[in-house]
């Protein structure tokens, strides 16, 4: 089996939106910003497709890339992510080995997602994101190879909407954020204490988190008294107000530690590969493990015959992806594993493609095994999601495992394992006809164990 890396997402080039992009183009005079346009609108219809696809709200009318006002001044293809904020969908053509950046782009952005137009093939495929980073270190050209899988940022998006939530909440930390800053704008807030999270280490996030809200906040003076004349000792007071920013900032970032993840990092993320923190660890560990007999085992599966949408497997308790989807309406905790499988860089046009599902309980969590396989003429694609089964049941038991073993050797081949915020993990990867392969769900002690053939 061997490891996927780098995930895609291809969109194709309706009528309709290169009618778009080439009404936009005409109005230019000037070949070069004509030109920059048309792949800017592609660009921008390519993410919103994608993000329609996973059920995540754009605000086309919102971006500035199709306002005929914004449009001639700046270099900018953003698409309002509803709530969120601004994702940047950066054009790419396929000889190009690196994406520009503009310097319109490098401030009040949830990130830069990289879009390969194809002109000849009428197609846009989406290959990478890339998240925030300090505007001072931005670089106009970044490698196409810098950019993380799209999981990444499905990722981003989800610490993004949950510290939303927790902004809205009545937690006490977030009512002093709130009160603080007053009627400054919360995703902007959110997105840059996100960066802070992400970039700094845990003993440097004080200081630049206090420096990021003092922004926010005018000074207040305070007043001594020489006789009947006020002085105003503004030293005393910028440290003061200094010190009571970096206190409310270490506060917001333990809090948003809670909720994203315990990071016991003490060294800053390197800007030029920005590292994905999703627990959705797709890696193969370096110290192959012999993997005990499970609780609960089933026989062997076969993928092809899921593909053949055979139903001889109904005996081990799995359905349909969309038999199951069916019954669970409304659940947004499923809203990722509804939207079509994304392509890999090995695998240009699946043929066969089936996704499955299994309900397992452990130690009374209810949770849910997606199996998606796809099948092109060299090899076939697997990728593995687990979910909780209830809307109710917001995150994932913490330390709950999602494991792949190679059914030859007996060894782990990939492994995940849920921290105490993450409503889903994945692996994926890619194997030949006939090669054999466990997926393990193992908390705790307990474990259920189905074992597959592709």
């Amino acid at each position: 089996m061997t490891y996927t890396s780098q995930s895609m997402f291809a969109v194709p080039l309706t009528s309709k939106a290169l009618k778009l992009a080439k009404s936009f183009q005409q109005q230019y005079e000037t070949p070069a910003k004509a030109r920059q346009v048309y792949l800017n609108t592609l660009a921008v219809y390519a993410v919103d497709t994608y993000c329609q696809c996973l059920g995540i709200e754009t605000d086309l009318e919102a971006s500035d890339s199709l306002n005929p006002v914004m449009q001639p001044l700046m270099d900018v293809a953003d698409l309002e992510i509803t709530g969120i904020g601004k994702l940047e969908c950066r054009p790419v053509l396929p000889t190009d080995e690196k994406c520009y950046i503009p310097t319109d782009t490098w401030e009040n952005r949830i990130g830069y997602m990289a879009v390969e137009i194809d002109e000849s093939s009428r197609e846009a495929t989406l290959f990478g994101f890339y998240p925030p980073i300090n505007p001072l270190e931005m670089m106009e050209q970044v490698s196409c190879d810098s950019f993380q899988p799209l999981e990444a940022f499905l990722d981003h998006l989800h610490r993004l909407e949950t510290a939303l939530d927790f902004f809205h909440s009545h937690n006490p930390v977030a009512v002093k954020v709130r009160e603080r800053l007053n009627e400054q704008s919360l995703p902007e807030i959110i997105a840059e204490m996100e960066r802070i999270y992400r970039t700094y280490n845990k003993y440097e996030r004080r200081y630049a988190g206090g420096e990021f809200l003092a922004s926010y906040v005018p000074a207040k003076p305070d007043f001594a008294f020489r006789g009947d004349t006020p002085i105003v000792d503004r030293e005393e007071s910028d440290d003061s107000q200094q010190t009571e920013l970096q206190d409310l900032a270490e506060e917001l970032l333990e809090k948003l530690d809670e909720i994203w993840g315990s990071d016991d990092s003490d060294t800053s993320v390197n800007s030029e590969s920005p590292i994905n923190q999703n627990s959705d660890a797709t890696a193969p560990i370096p110290q192959a493990a012999i993997v005990p007999p499970s609780t609960n085992t089933t026989g062997i599966i076969s993928l092809n015959e899921w593909l053949q949408k055979s139903e001889t497997n109904s005996q081990y308790n799995w359905q349909s992806l969309e038999s199951f989807l069916s019954n669970k309406e409304g659940n947004l905790i499923f809203r990722f594993a509804s939207a079509p499988r994304s392509r890999t860089a090995d695998t240009e046009s699946p043929t066969l493609s089936a996704s499955n599902v299994r309900e397992i309980s452990l130690a009374g969590y209810p949770v849910v095994l997606i199996v998606n396989c796809q099948k092109n003429t060299e090899k076939t694609e697997v990728l593995i999601r687990l979910y909780p089964l209830s809307a109710a049941q917001t995150y994932l038991p913490e330390g709950i495992k999602l494991i792949v073993i190679d059914g030859e050797s007996g060894e782990i081949f990939l492994e995940a394992q849920a921290r105490s915020a993450d409503n889903w993990i994945q692996l994926e990867f890619s194997g030949e006809a006939g090669e054999p392969f466990s997926i393990k769900v193992a908390l705790g002690d307990l474990s259920v164990t189905d074992n597959f053939a592709i």
